[in-house]
């Protein structure tokens, strides 16, 4: 299955224009929400017939499944590809964090927070968070094993609590982004965020205060 196949669903025919009519429904349900989306909400701004997106999607909810899997992969796969170019495992643990607390449009995490909201009551969607955890997961955990196995870290803990925490951090760092709250500083919990990463892996505090200086 492509990256582009929503996993359960047959995609539909349309081509490049199908694909540009479905980035118009992630930019309206990220303004609207899931619940208030409409067929006729994207048909206006996509300049198409109510029975277009119909061809393309089959129901409102087929929709707006499919722009929620959508929008949601292609965030994890940027992360997967965060540190790709790291020559330690510390650097990448610090390049992965940075993606985490990264300055994204307020359109993605308002994505993101519509995507958990729906999979509360939609199984398939659900199931696709599972999965998507589990990658999202994965580059944290494999840096830290790679660091535990060469001597850098001396992990303290079991290695899938802490990357819970981890992400558990990173996921609820972007409700007061969403909210915009004024006493959100990225840079001071991003200096938090690392150092209590680097208590927990026991790495050298001189890597800690390199990383922080490290522009992202």
């Amino acid at each position: 299955m492509s990256q582009q196949e929503t996993p359960g669903r047959r995609r539909r025919a349309g081509g490049t224009r199908r694909a540009e009519v479905l980035d118009v429904v992630v930019r309206v349900l990220s303004e609207r929400g899931y619940e208030r989306t409409r067929f006729s909400d994207v048909a206006e701004i996509a300049g198409v017939a109510v029975s277009t997106l119909q061809f393309y999607f089959g129901s409102r909810d087929d929709m707006l499944i499919e722009a929620l899997h959508h929008s949601t992969e292609q965030e994890v796969v940027r992360l997967e590809q965060a540190g790709a170019e790291a020559t330690t495992p510390w650097l990448r643990l610090v390049a992965l964090v940075d993606r985490g607390l990264a300055p994204l449009p307020i359109g993605t995490w308002r994505m993101l927070l519509e995507f958990w909201h729906a999979a509360v009551h939609e199984p398939e969607l659900r199931s696709h968070s599972l999965d998507l955890q589990h990658r999202y997961r994965r580059p944290f955990a494999e840096a830290i094993r790679e660091g535990v196995a060469c001597g850098d870290f001396h992990l303290q803990g079991d290695l899938d609590d802490v990357v819970t925490v981890i992400v558990a951090l990173l996921d609820g760092l972007i409700i007061p982004r969403v909210l915009e709250h004024s006493y959100f500083d990225n840079e001071g919990v991003r200096r938090v965020a690392l150092r209590q990463l680097a208590a927990v892996l026991g790495v050298d505090e001189t890597l800690v205060v390199e990383s922080e200086s490290i522009p992202h």
